[in-house]
């Protein structure tokens, strides 16, 4: 565990985790209009919060000696994995606490999307490596934003997960499969590539 200890960057993801609070916090229920496709809908500030938390965990877990890992007898891939669910519900946690202290039920979305958006990446991750890895949230953030919403009206689509209102069920079941998903994956190697 020391060398588990010793390799991660816990100070980087700790910094994101306070960052991911600070915005949360700060943003609340503001919307803003950003660029988009179609439709003219605002957007809440605090969707760009979960990336905080995505890119420390991917830093964090990029951070080891796969060599030493695999060679030791400790369960590295399980600490990370308990690393993983931890830091996700110090996420939700923060989130609800934001919503309710601040009276602001937008910000109670962070934890679900970060959920959500930490299982698409850690799946990335599995697939195309660590490097496209934490790429994969921020792709999925600015697609979502730029056409993530049915024509004029705003409404948005239902693949899109990150914009849909906090008390939306499918969408945080869809968050709870897609961290399950990356989770049960985030110990596996990357998938090997042809090399052609």
């Amino acid at each position: 565990m020391r060398l588990w200890l010793t390799t991660r960057q816990f100070p980087f993801l700790a910094l994101a985790l306070v960052a991911c609070a600070a915005l949360t916090a700060a943003a609340g229920d503001t919307a803003v209009a950003l660029p988009s496709l179609g439709s003219s809908a605002a957007r809440p500030l605090v969707l760009f919060a979960p990336l905080l938390v995505c890119t420390g965990l991917a830093y964090c877990l990029g951070s080891g000696l796969p060599g030493a890992e695999a060679s030791g007898s400790r369960p590295v891939a399980r600490y990370d994995q308990a690393l993983i669910l931890v830091t996700v519900l110090l996420t939700v946690v923060v989130a609800y606490a934001v919503a309710v202290l601040l009276d602001a039920p937008t910000a109670h979305t962070v934890g679900r999307n970060t959920a959500f958006l930490t299982g698409l990446m850690l799946c990335v991750r599995r697939l195309a490596g660590p490097q496209v890895a934490p790429v994969a949230p921020v792709a999925w953030v600015i697609t979502v934003m730029l056409i993530g919403n049915a024509g004029a009206n705003g409404q948005p689509y239902p693949w899109t997960v990150v914009l849909l209102p906090p008390d939306h069920l499918p969408a945080a079941l869809a968050a709870t499969a897609t961290l399950a998903l990356g989770v049960l994956a985030a110990p596996a190697a990357p998938l090997p590539h042809d090399a052609g």
